[in-house]
C-alpha cells in the first residue's frame, strides 16, 4: 500500500512539473497585452451590440462552457440564448474598473475584470449592471488566444436610457395606422381593420373574413401613455376576453409591440410583432415566439 502512495504522489509531481511550468515576468507582460487585445475585441462587440465581435474568441467545441445568470450554456447555447439579447440591443457602454490575470501555464490563462455594463435597449429602456464582475479562461490554440470558459454575475436596475428614442414623436408616428388595412393571414383567409382619431391615440374595428364570410370581429382602443412613451392598446374580440398591448416606434418606420405583462423588461417577452412600413401604404408585420419569426404576414391600405 505505501508503494502504491509513493508512487502516486511521485505521478502528481510529475504531472505538475509538466503542467504548470513557470511564466517569466517578461513572458506574462507579453502574454497580458495578447490576452488584452483578445478581451478588447470582446467588449468591443459588446458595446456595439454586434454579437458575432463579441464572441468571436469564444472556442467552437463541446468543452466550451460559459455561465451566464445562473445558467450554464455550452457553446450553441450562447448563440440561442444570448444573441437575441443583443438583437435587442442599441448599444451598450463598458466600464472597466480593474484587470487581474491568473497564469496557469504559458498557454493558458484566467482574466478577471470587475466592470460596469449600461444596456441600452432599442425599445427605449436601459438596465445597469453595478457591480458586474467577468471572468475568462483563455486558452492558447493554433496561436491564437480562445476563450475556453468563461462566467458573468452582476446586481441589475433599471435606469435611464443613454441612448434612447429621443427626436421620435411616438403620437405623430402612431397616425401612420389610420384607414383600412387589409391583410392575408392564411390562405383565403383576411385580416381587416379599420383605425379613426381618438384622442392622442386610435379607435378601430376590426374582423377575420374566409371566402367572404366574417368568422370572428371585434373593437380596439389605445392611447399615448407619456410616462412609458409607448402605446397602450385594449381590444376585445368576439368569444374572448380582453387583450392589452404596449407598442412603440423604433424608427420612423419600425415599430415593436408586446403584451402589457412586460412592458417592464420588453427583452424577456416571449411573444412580440415588430412592423415595418415599406411605404405609406404597405408594411409587414412578424410575429415572434421565444426570440424566433414564427409569422410574417402583409398589409396593404384599402382606403
Amino acid at each position: 500500500m505505501k508503494t502504491r502512495l509513493i508512487f502516486l504522489l511521485l505521478l502528481i509531481a510529475c504531472y505538475s512539473c509538466g503542467t504548470n511550468k513557470s511564466v517569466s515576468d517578461a513572458e506574462k507582460d507579453k502574454i497580458k497585452g495578447e490576452v488584452k487585445e483578445v478581451a478588447n475585441a470582446m467588449f468591443k462587440g459588446c458595446e456595439e451590440a454586434n454579437f458575432d465581435i463579441a464572441v468571436e474568441s469564444f472556442l467552437d467545441s463541446p468543452d466550451f462552457v460559459y455561465i451566464y445568470n445562473g445558467v450554464s450554456l455550452n457553446y450553441k447555447g450562447v448563440a440561442d440564448g444570448i444573441k437575441p439579447l443583443f438583437n435587442a440591443l442599441l448599444n451598450q457602454e463598458v466600464t472597466i474598473i480593474d484587470e487581474k490575470y491568473v497564469f496557469l501555464d504559458k498557454l493558458t490563462v484566467i482574466y478577471t475584470t470587475n466592470c460596469k455594463f449600461l444596456e441600452n435597449y432599442k425599445d427605449g429602456h436601459s438596465t445597469l449592471s453595478d457591480p458586474m464582475v467577468v471572468q475568462v479562461t483563455f486558452k492558447k490554440i493554433d496561436n491564437k488566444w480562445k476563450a475556453i470558459n468563461g462566467v458573468e454575475s452582476s446586481v441589475r436596475q433599471n435606469v435611464k436610457n443613454s441612448g434612447s428614442l429621443e427626436g421620435l414623436n411616438q403620437v405623430e408616428l402612431w397616425k401612420k395606422f389610420l384607414g383600412t388595412w387589409k391583410g392575408e393571414v392564411a390562405k383565403d383567409t383576411f385580416s381587416i381593420f379599420t383605425a379613426r382619431p381618438f384622442g392622442t391615440g386610435m379607435e378601430g374595428t376590426f374582423k377575420i373574413v374566409t371566402k367572404g364570410k366574417t368568422v370572428n370581429e371585434g373593437k380596439t382602443l389605445n392611447g399615448y401613455e407619456k410616462k412609458s412613451d409607448k402605446f397602450i392598446e385594449a381590444d376585445g374580440q368576439s368569444g374572448s376576453g380582453i387583450n392589452v398591448y404596449a407598442y412603440w416606434f423604433t424608427s420612423a418606420n419600425t415599430c415593436e409591440g408586446i403584451p402589457i405583462a412586460y412592458i417592464s423588461n420588453p427583452e424577456n417577452a416571449v411573444l412580440r410583432w415588430t412592423f415595418e412600413f415599406k411605404s405609406p401604404d404597405m408594411y409587414v408585420v412578424t410575429t415572434i415566439e421565444n426570440n424566433k419569426p414564427i409569422k410574417t404576414e402583409n398589409y396593404y391600405r384599402e382606403k
